[in-house]
């Protein structure tokens, strides 16, 4: 295998951690309505959001993994940090229409 597909794995698992954090904090913790919560945080880069729950041990996003973000190949962490901003994008685009349809009818 080579690095370059390991630090895709790598990137792979970090992004669905946060993911997955985010979709816990925003339904369960932020008391802000969800999709605000998450076009918040539409705007942050895979490190700052990862950043936003190291230490959480529900997540499992360690120190170690921050420091590894910081030695990523730039082309690696831009391609993952897009794809978990879009990933965002769609859930609050998804919630904020779902909402949109509640309150036409």
């Amino acid at each position: 295998m080579s690095v370059k597909s390991n630090w895709k794995e790598f990137a792979e698992e970090i992004s669905d951690k946060v993911a997955s954090a985010l979709d816990y904090w925003c339904q369960n913790v932020s008391g802000d309505p969800v999709e605000d919560c998450y076009a918040a945080h539409a705007d942050l880069d895979l490190y700052d959001l990862a950043q936003e729950f190291a230490g959480w041990s529900r997540f499992g996003i360690t120190e170690e993994d921050l420091k590894l973000l910081e030695e990523m190949p730039d082309d690696v962490y831009e391609e993952y940090s897009e794809r978990l901003k879009s990933r965002i994008e769609e859930v609050a685009r998804k919630l904020s229409s779902s909402g949109a349809d509640e309150t036409d009818e």
